[in-house]
């Protein structure tokens, strides 16, 4: 493992969670200035082929990585972008097999959209 891919595995480990690649690499430059911007963005793709992070479009504009790959659900706060992991019964949206078109299910997502408790208290203050 090279010193760039183990500093951005301890980058995803140490934070919060949810971070674009460019949040990433900020704060990998913190500990390897020197380190290139499609450095970051390969390893991350290459993480994410491995099945060590996920990848997440959850609308926001730009995708984020998650280093929980365990099956659970996403809260995303359309003001200020906070997401947070939640648990989720996967089991309890199996599509039946007649609903299935044929496909081959391998994945499946959960996104919540709204507003955390501070926005909430903000957009209500505005209505």
């Amino acid at each position: 493992m090279t010193p760039q891919r183990r500093a951005i595995i301890q980058i995803l480990m140490e934070s919060d969670g949810h971070h674009t690649a460019d949040d990433i690499l900020s704060k990998v430059r913190a500990l390897m200035p020197d380190i290139a911007h499609a450095t970051v963005y390969n390893t991350l793709h290459e993480l994410t082929e491995m099945g060590i992070v996920t990848e997440l479009n959850l609308g926001l504009g730009e995708r984020r990585y998650d280093i929980n790959t365990s099956n659970h659900a996403h809260l995303v706060c359309l003001n200020c972008a906070r997401v947070e992991d939640v648990p989720y019964d996967f089991d309890a949206l199996e599509l039946a097999p007649e609903h299935r078109c044929g496909f081959d299910i391998i994945d499946q997502r959960v996104i919540y959209r709204g507003y955390c408790p501070a926005c909430a208290a903000e957009v209500n203050e505005v209505t």
